[in-house]
């Protein structure tokens, strides 16, 4: 995972796919991290809903990866940063 992304896990943050749609829904996240190797149909998902809102979105290369910067013991699709 590139610097950029570890320093968005360190800020206030909502981990899994239906808090961070809620989360953009709601107005409160400001980017979301969406693992590389998560399923299309999350990642399309995400993306429209980004993009509808004017949520910046940046890819992490795994599910492994991303869940364990966010400091859950489970691999994780989507990360969103509280802004």
């Amino acid at each position: 995972m590139d610097r950029k992304a570890e320093a968005l896990l360190a800020r206030e943050k909502v981990i899994g796919l239906r808090q961070v749609m809620r989360g953009i829904r709601d107005g409160r996240i400001r980017c979301v991290l969406v693992a590389a190797d998560a399923e299309e149909h999350i990642k399309l998902e995400l993306g429209n809903q980004c993009e509808a809102k004017g949520v910046k979105l940046v890819s992490v290369p795994s599910k492994e990866e991303l869940g364990r910067a966010s400091g859950i013991d489970v691999d994780c699709a989507a990360v969103g940063i509280i802004g």
